[in-house]
């Protein structure tokens, strides 16, 4: 019986990425279902990441109005501490899960597939409840000696028990991943963070103040693992024999270990500004700062949903050496990262003022900060998935130097900024670092497999834009007077509005029309479907 769950499976795990493709078929047929695959596993991720941003921004405001700029800083900077061990424990098994259990599936290989999946579970959980006991043993020292709070000890105890959580997150996402079933990785991270909410604010109006929002942290955690588990469970029965899979343990790492310090280096390059920050006594700045930081977020959010989805077609397309439908996939996304996101900067950059002020007085010292972090959460976006090419096409070492590079430049800058200008020198800082790590990874892109992210299509969102930002410029002593979130309503409704009618009006591409015809027909379907039922 579990076998042929398992082998239906596999079928049906293929299919879901893969639906209706032939090997055999035009390439140009294969392109646009390439195309439609990965803007339906993008609308999945963003959807999702769309509800957790918005769950997200109530819990910032939450957290800033309850705890106020200096008891957030030591929440932050303690689930930094928690999150940087966190990626050592996970050995960078997310990308090794994603990649392996999609060749797996692809080549309808069960053992390997298994074995994949045990070696994906095992090792993080077992390395991750280790490091936990030594974050709670030096959890003293760090906060006395380096952080200077002695008030911290306790929470950073509580907070390390979230250890082997996170890595085993992190490996049953790339599980997920691999199977190209996003809407699991949706669900779960959506009833995370909901939970967090809830229980921060029920926990903190109890009394329990910043200890009570790291236990409903580690509560939400366990829930999402228990989820995942169960997901990964209904696509693949884990009610079978465990084996060591000493053979899959070492393929895997000899992938995944250039892969683990890169994540590593990268995971750090992204905490050392909360962790100078926090060094050097300004814990109210690391409240400010994971505030903005958050708010900067919101431009990555489809960014991040297209990747997810185009890493295992990635993987795919390079083993089978679709190079033509791997340079559809590569443009394709960096076209909608691009147009996605340019009108979530100019919206941050005109209003970084009043959005702050939504939080608090006391943070509207960041608004400067913010426009630049912005900026750098759009220019990420606009050199595309470059990262998951290198990687998923087997440069895993590649991935290694470039994290390595971007560490030692984003340290150098963070100690020369950080002490002069606080939260503005930590955005200059991640800013100047990314600029010049991502054209980097584009130039390698191009130098390792001739693949360009752009053609002249792109200048269209980039006129949108301009056009978009003018209006609200030209409007803006007129909202100068209302409150700070009507402000922020008010302009952001303007922009996006004359953004989308200039896209519009600029005719849309192939593939835009392709999505959108495929989109029109499934609500046609829809809307045809409830009016048959509504008739019964």
């Amino acid at each position: 019986m579990g076998d042929c769950m398992a082998k239906t499976t596999l079928s049906t795990g293929a299919g879901a990425g893969s639906r209706g493709q032939d090997i055999d078929s035009p390439v140009s047929n294969q392109s646009n279902q390439n195309v439609i695959i990965t803007a339906k596993g993008g609308g999945i991720a963003f959807a999702g990441n769309l509800a957790v941003y918005a769950i997200r921004f109530v819990f910032g405001v939450t957290m800033a109005r309850l705890l106020g700029a200096d008891l957030l800083g030591m929440y932050s900077l303690s689930l930094t501490v928690v999150g940087v061990v966190g990626v050592l424990a996970s050995l960078g098994l997310s990308a090794g899960m994603a990649r392996y259990v999609s060749i797996a599936i692809g080549e309808r290989n069960e053992m390997r597939l298994w074995e994949t999946i045990q070696v994906g579970i095992v090792l993080p959980g077992l390395i991750g409840l280790l490091f936990a006991v030594g974050v709670f043993m030096l959890a003293g020292p760090l906060s006395i000696q380096f952080f200077e709070r002695s008030d911290m000890v306790a929470v950073l105890r509580l907070a390390s028990w979230g250890i082997p959580l996170l890595s085993l997150l992190a490996v049953l996402e790339g599980i997920a991943q691999g199977f190209k079933r996003l809407e699991y990785i949706v669900y779960e991270t959506v009833a995370m963070n909901l939970l967090k909410l809830l229980l921060s604010a029920a926990l903190i109006w109890m009394g329990l103040g910043v200890m009570g929002a790291v236990a409903a942290h580690v509560i939400a955690q366990v829930v999402a693992v228990v989820l995942l588990i169960y997901f990964v469970h209904r696509l693949f029965p884990l009610n079978r024999p465990w084996g060591l899979a000493r053979r899959r343990v070492r393929e895997i790492l000899r992938f995944t270990l250039p892969l683990y310090f890169s994540q590593l280096l990268r995971r750090f390059s992204g905490s050392i500004e909360t962790l100078i920050l926090g060094a050097i006594g300004v814990m109210s700045g690391v409240g400010i700062y994971a505030t903005v930081l958050n708010l900067s977020s919101i431009g990555i959010m489809f960014h991040n949903a297209l990747q997810k989805i185009a890493v295992p077609m990635i993987s795919d397309l390079h083993h089978r050496g679709k190079t033509e439908q791997l340079q559809q996939v590569y443009r394709t996304t960096t076209k909608w990262g691009l147009t996605f996101n340019l009108p979530i900067f100019l919206i941050i950059a005109a209003f970084a003022g009043p959005l702050l002020a939504i939080f608090g007085d006391d943070f509207v010292a960041g608004a400067t900060g913010l426009t630049i972090l912005a900026f750098s959460t759009f220019f990420n976006a606009s050199t595309g998935v470059c990262g998951s090419v290198i990687t998923m096409t087997g440069h895993s070492r590649l991935t290694f130097v470039n994290s390595l590079i971007y560490l030692g430049v984003n340290v150098l800058l963070d100690l020369l900024f950080i002490p002069r200008w606080g939260v503005m020198g930590a955005a200059i800082a991640v800013t100047l670092s990314g600029v010049l790590i991502n054209t980097l990874r584009v130039a390698q892109v191009w130098a390792l497999l001739r693949l360009w992210p752009y053609d002249v299509s792109f200048l269209k969102p980039i006129v949108a834009g301009l056009t978009a930002v003018t209006a609200v410029v030209l409007t803006k002593r007129w909202l100068g007077p209302m409150p700070a979130i009507l402000q922020v309503v008010v302009g952001t409704l303007l922009l996006i509005g004359v953004y989308i009618v200039m896209i519009v009006s600029l005719k849309l591409s192939e593939e835009d029309r392709l999505v959108l015809d495929r989109l029109r027909a499934r609500l046609r379907t829809v809307g045809g479907n409830r009016v048959e039922r509504s008739q019964v």
